[in-house]
């Protein structure tokens, strides 16, 4: 054992002093913006957008000595997917048999297929690689401002971009048992879903590029319309100022991710949902 100045105590069985902190993440990235802003006609108009770029990369990670370059973790981005590598379904149960897994004890026709990435014969956790990664790569938003005669358009849309949703929640995943199917899984039996079975082929529900889904979208996040009186017409009603408007939110999703949100594929499944709103409502002064 080593007993330190301060009276902390450590005991050392392998010869190594013990590693505190010792994994290393790096995060880079980029912020980037532009609006203009026209003000010298009836018709006034503003536009522009922003943007967000960025990664990170593991500089040092403590891991196992593994045998199989793909299993190393430094070098990855900390929001690396690990999974099987899917190569399709089996066509029959012969093929099944010919490699393999130590998820079930037997595979059937329709059952998902994966590469036996370090060539041994079965597949396993040590065939699992880096298949995607679940963090966007940009996020961006886009505004616009119309002002005309008294009337004012206000439009918001915001997006991610160039990264992966995993499509693992219980809506995704419940192709087994007795009438609990989700409408993902009726509308794609026999195209893009694993067998159907009574109990659950654990083969066919690990994480695999299968799930994944790229996630990148695009919302019509805010709009409002709005109108205000004429200073002329106000002196007749008695009030300063008067403004009418009709506002949403959420009104538009644009996305490759059906069924759900892809802003969080868990809201309305897991979680309470992500409402759309809208509202209208007149705004007086006196």
């Amino acid at each position: 054992g080593i007993s330190s100045s301060t009276g902390s105590n450590y005991s050392i069985t392998t010869g190594q002093l013990p590693r505190f902190n010792y994994n290393q993440t790096r995060y880079f990235g980029l912020e980037t913006g532009i609006q203009y802003t026209n003000n010298d006609r009836k018709l006034k108009y503003s536009f522009g957008g922003n943007a967000t770029i960025q990664n990170s990369k593991y500089e040092k990670y403590d891991e196992a000595n593994y045998r199989n370059e793909y299993q190393f973790r430094n070098g990855t981005a900390d929001d690396a997917y690990w999974g099987q590598t899917y190569q399709g379904r089996f066509e029959s149960d012969e093929e099944a048999l010919i490699v393999p897994q130590l998820f079930d004890d037997k595979l059937r026709k329709g059952d998902l297929k994966y590469t036996d990435m370090n060539g041994d014969g079965k597949i396993d956790n040590n065939d699992q690689s880096v298949i995607g990664h679940t963090t966007p790569r940009l996020f961006y938003a886009i505004n616009l401002k119309l002002t005309y005669k008294g009337f004012e358009l206000y439009a918001l849309g915001t997006g991610r971009a160039f990264y992966d949703i995993p499509m693992t929640n219980q809506y995704f995943w419940n192709g087994w048992g007795d009438n609990n199917y989700s409408n993902f899984v009726r509308d794609n039996i026999d195209t893009r879903y694993p067998r159907l079975t009574y109990n659950k082929v654990n083969n066919n529900f690990v994480g695999s590029n299968f799930w994944l889904v790229k996630g990148g979208f695009f919302k019509v996040q805010n709009v409002e319309l709005s109108y205000t009186l004429p200073s002329n017409t106000l002196q007749l009603i008695g009030v300063k100022g008067a403004r009418f408007f009709v506002r949403g939110s959420n009104l538009l999703t644009i996305s490759k991710v059906k069924d759900v949100d892809p802003e969080s594929i868990n809201s309305g499944v897991e979680n309470y949902p992500l409402f759309g709103t809208y509202t209208a409502g007149v705004k007086l002064t006196f």
